[in-house]
């Protein structure tokens, strides 16, 4: 293993012990044990997948009831999935997730190149980076 990749993993390591990676680990388990939860989800996949097959129908075949239905039916969905707690606390746990690796791979860029993201070159702007 080279020193690079020995470091890759080391960091990897540590970021599963993050409490990012611990919460979204514990949120997921939540989320994917809900069956009321995973049912709405799954409902609303195989609406998304019928949707799509009614858009890619010749147009002489489409049926604009069951399209309407379908988005009617999706948007319905959606609302209910985005005020399940559960599923909110996932898609917390998710964006944090994203943050943290955003943030990773923004400090390992800024040591190879020098230069910080949405850098303004006014330092008046954030907390120093130089």
């Amino acid at each position: 293993m080279t020193k690079i990749i020995e470091l890759a993993h080391q960091l990897g390591v540590e970021i599963a012990k993050s409490d990012e990676i611990k919460a979204l680990n514990e949120t997921k388990d939540a989320f994917d044990s809900d069956a009321e939860l995973q049912a709405l989800m799954s409902e609303y996949e195989a609406d998304r997948v019928l949707l799509g097959q009614e858009f890619s129908k010749n147009n002489s075949e489409i049926d604009e009831k069951a399209i309407a239905d379908l988005r009617a039916r999706i948007e319905e969905l959606t609302k209910e999935i985005s005020k399940n707690p559960i599923y909110i606390a996932f898609a917390n746990a998710q964006q944090n997730m994203n943050k943290l690796m955003a943030d990773v791979n923004a400090e390992i860029k800024f040591c190879i190149t020098g230069e910080r993201d949405n850098c303004t070159h006014d330092c008046s702007t954030c907390s120093g980076c130089h």
